[in-house]
């Protein structure tokens, strides 16, 4: 028995450029069963095999589905081509390639419900509204490229994207991984984009962007060790440290003396000088009242020992007897010149003569 499918309606989600992603992936289709003589096929279970074809109605198969309806009191029918509810599927509707080339619809029934299908022939599908107006507005292939003419933002994990930010993402668990390759790789690439940024694997590792321009690129590591600058002004001397042993024949008097051999140094404006020094010093017989001090003088001829107010006072030890006396200071604010630095002491007991080792230490900075 002939039979006819008459097509009422055939309603697709895809356009001829690309699909918007939030349509459906399913065609709607509805049609009409009538035998030869145009009687309706009334409440009868039928059986379909639907295929989308690419280029031409006998063309290589996209897609496969059957599907067993029953026809209303008019011989209608109703489905959703890629819904649930097919068997024997071939391929899947997310991976027809719509934009590239035409499609064809090609439907072939049983109307005993069986595996027995006729060719009812094919029908080139066609943009409707729908899929125009994803065209129109969404995205657009550009040979192997592809782009969006929307002027709005992009969120990704967000649908309140920053109004200040082109693309917007939002994760708490995943990053934005960037194109990574070699530096080989990376200095091959064809009119570079200034500013394009690059992961370069191997050493040095790291992001790389495009300071220059497509025509002379000027590839720098973010992070990394820029060129050196114009050399500055001279800073001042650095740390001096020298030792001195003192001897053993200066001893404290009733006057205000060096006690260890002091250390001379040529200071410049601003600097700083530390100074310590250490003596064993004592007596054959009790001394007592010996005042030590961090010291310096100026070696211009007439200057006085200037003195820290750091010292210990008072000191005694009993009859032979040494001990190790050490004073140290910080000296600020001197005028440029040459010094001497050292231990000053002063005694008003005349039994400090027993004496051994010492030394003075300077820093200046």
């Amino acid at each position: 028995m002939k039979l006819i499918l008459l097509l009422s309606t055939l309603i697709a989600w895809l356009a001829t450029v690309v699909v918007n992603a939030q349509v459906p992936q399913e065609i709607n289709y509805q049609a009409a069963a009538r035998d030869a003589g145009g009687v309706p096929l009334t409440n009868q279970t039928i059986r379909l095999r639907l295929s989308i074809r690419q280029n031409a109605p006998d063309g290589s198969t996209h897609y496969s589905e059957t599907r067993t309806v029953t026809t209303n009191s008019l011989g209608l029918f109703s489905l959703a081509i890629g819904s649930g509810g097919a068997t024997d599927v071939m391929g899947s509707m997310a991976a027809v390639p719509w934009h590239d080339g035409t499609k064809f619809l090609k439907v072939e029934m049983d109307p005993a419900g069986g595996n027995a299908f006729t060719d009812l022939g094919s029908t080139q599908l066609v943009s409707v509204p729908f899929a125009l107006s994803s065209a129109d507005n969404q995205w657009q292939v550009n040979g192997s490229g592809i782009s969006n003419k929307n002027s709005g933002n992009v969120g990704i994990g967000t649908s309140t994207p920053d109004p200040s930010a082109l693309l917007d993402l939002k994760s708490d668990s995943r990053g934005l991984l960037l194109p990574r390759m070699s530096a080989s790789q990376r200095t091959s690439l064809s009119q570079p984009a200034t500013g394009l940024l690059v992961y370069q694997t191997e050493a040095p590792e790291g992001f790389y962007y495009n300071k220059g321009t497509p025509a002379a690129p000027d590839w720098l590591l973010l992070g990394g060790t820029g060129p050196q600058g114009p050399q500055g002004a001279a800073g001042p001397p650095g740390i001096i440290q020298s030792y001195y042993n003192a001897g053993t024949t200066v001893f404290p008097s009733s006057t205000l003396s060096f006690i260890t051999e002091p250390l001379e140094v040529t200071i410049q404006q601003g600097q700083t000088v530390f100074v310590t020094a250490s003596r064993a010093l004592g007596g054959y017989a009790p001394a007592s009242e010996l005042g030590i001090y961090p010291a310096c003088q100026n070696v211009a001829p007439g200057s006085a020992i200037q003195t820290l107010d750091l010292g210990m006072f008072g000191l005694q030890v009993p009859a032979n007897t040494r001990a190790i006396f050490s004073v140290n200071g910080v000296f600020k604010d001197l005028p440029p010149g040459t010094y001497r630095f050292g231990m000053a002491g002063v005694t008003s007991s005349p039994n400090w003569t027993n004496s051994e080792w010492g030394y003075t230490s300077v820093l200046v900075y």
